[in-house]
């Protein structure tokens, strides 16, 4: 794993902000992050989440990434929490993570900027 994570609470909105750099090879580190964004937006009583990807590199296999996706679905691991994600959109793994979080109707979603995200989280209910 040689990647940092790190977040904050915009109070007012109601919305965790949490931001990926580094490279990451193997799918377990992804899936404790995303547990750990739950876990803290449950903790913070938040329900919206923007996860800036932008400088993350996903090293690992679209299969691997595909079970994630699908066992989140199954488990419901995002329950009512929506995650806006700010992706560079040339990056082909990030673009499939948000197609296949649609297939399996999850409430993630890609965006190229923040602004986009946040007006999706703050005003598409």
């Amino acid at each position: 794993m040689n990647f940092s994570f790190t977040y904050e609470v915009d109070v007012p909105n109601k919305i965790l902000i949490c931001e990926a750099i580094g490279s990451v090879s193997k799918v377990l580190d992804i899936e404790r992050m995303l547990k750990n964004i739950v876990k803290l937006a449950g903790k913070n009583q938040v329900k919206s989440v923007v996860l800036d990807v932008t400088q993350l590199i996903l090293t690992y296999s679209t299969m691997n990434m595909t079970r994630l996706l699908m066992i989140m679905s199954e488990e419901d691991w995002c329950n009512d929490i929506r995650i806006a994600r700010i992706i560079n959109p040339q990056d082909n793994n990030q673009n499939l993570v948000g197609e296949m979080a649609a297939k399996y109707e999850l409430p993630i979603k890609n965006f190229d900027n923040r602004s986009d995200a946040m007006m999706w989280l703050l005003f598409n209910k």
